[in-house]
């Protein structure tokens, strides 16, 4: 019985001690995966594919090598987990894959489907290999986000007791944004129209506005140009085509194949270069500028024209002087006699006689 129970204490004991290795080796582990996940930190720069219909970063294992050996690589991190060659950053990854923090997957191309997916496959940490992000770092930008989410939430809810002047602003803006952006679809659909009838086909004025891709200032980038259409291609980068290379049997389609794919990049590499007065930020002040005026002019900043839901009259009479009442008139005649004293002594009655 005696003997039983010291066994017993001996495996909790080795069980423990592996249990502290572990997590010593985690902490190690997950030091270098925060630094791998802050893209600006490392210089490990990831792409979005979609695998198994979710949406995930994936990057080359070659990539990983390098932004472990790069001189980024400093501070505590590397003071923790020093790095010197690529067998001890293939030996890191080796350790990222095997706690979970990465996982090996392939592109896998599905019949009657235009872009290739990700697949999972198993297998040792290799430079060549593709590797898709399962940690998702730090949550602590995702936790202020949530809650400035929900506290512009609350404030949008409580908009009856903003404060008069930033609820005016707040209509004043809104009216500008929705009348100029408007009015501006409607200007760049007639100015299309009559460019095709003239034979200027596909000319569009803000070609880039309906544009997902752009920001809000690339959006009024360039003034004029022609609308190309979306074109989902295979993939973008230099890796698939790589793959697609070493993956193809055919030499003869290689070399049929390789100078166009060199010409792709070319042509996506030689941007040409906007003028200067083609500036996405200048656009939109010279704009949303005009619109404003616009609004002034026509007279949807008047203070008649604000909906009871954003103020009330009483409220809008302090900053609009002219939808107060007009003041009363005197009526009083000044012609019959002198003015009475309101604090005079009451005269005397004459006595009269019945």
């Amino acid at each position: 019985m005696s003997q039983t129970r010291k066994l017993t204490k001996r495996a909790a004991a080795a069980k423990a001690g592996t249990t502290a290795a572990v997590k010593t080796e985690d902490t190690r582990v997950l030091s270098v995966a925060n630094f791998l996940r802050n893209e600006k930190r490392s210089g490990l720069k990831t792409k979005e594919a979609v695998q198994y219909e979710k949406r995930v970063e994936y990057f080359k294992g070659a990539k990983l090598v390098d932004a472990l050996l790069s001189p980024k690589y400093k501070g505590k991190v590397a003071q923790k987990v020093p790095i010197k060659s690529r067998a001890e950053a293939a030996k890191m990854g080796q350790e990222l894959l095997r706690l979970g923090y990465i996982h090996r997957s392939q592109r896998v191309q599905h019949a009657h489907v235009r872009r290739w997916e990700l697949e999972l496959v198993s297998g040792p940490f290799d430079e060549e290999g593709l590797y898709t992000w399962v940690y998702e770092g730090s949550k602590t930008k995702l936790y202020l986000l949530c809650g400035g989410m929900l506290l512009g939430s609350l404030g949008i809810c409580m908009i009856q007791i903003w404060p008069l002047w930033l609820k005016i602003g707040v209509w004043w803006c809104s009216v500008t944004f929705l009348t100029t952006f408007g009015v501006l679809a409607v200007v760049r659909l007639i100015l299309f129209c009559l460019m095709w009838i003239v034979g200027f086909r596909g000319i569009w004025l803000f070609p880039n506005l309906f544009d997902d891709n752009q920001t809000f200032a690339g959006s009024f980038m360039p003034v004029f140009g022609k609308g190309d259409p979306v074109i989902l291609d295979e993939d973008s980068d230099e890796e698939y085509w790589d793959y697609v290379k070493k993956k193809s049997k055919k030499k003869t389609s290689d070399d049929d194949a390789s100078p166009d794919k060199p010409a792709k990049k070319s042509s996506k590499d030689e941007k040409k270069e906007e003028p200067s007065w083609q500036f996405g930020w200048i656009n939109v002040l010279i704009i949303f500028g005009l619109g404003a005026i616009a609004c002034i002019k026509m007279g949807f900043f008047d203070g008649e024209n604000v909906p009871d839901f954003v103020a009330k009259r009483d409220d809008l009479e302090y900053y609009f002087k002219s939808l107060a009442p007009p003041e009363p008139t005197n009526t009083t005649d000044k012609s019959t006699g002198p003015e009475r004293d309101p604090f005079a002594a009451p005269e005397e009655e004459e006595p009269q006689r019945f």
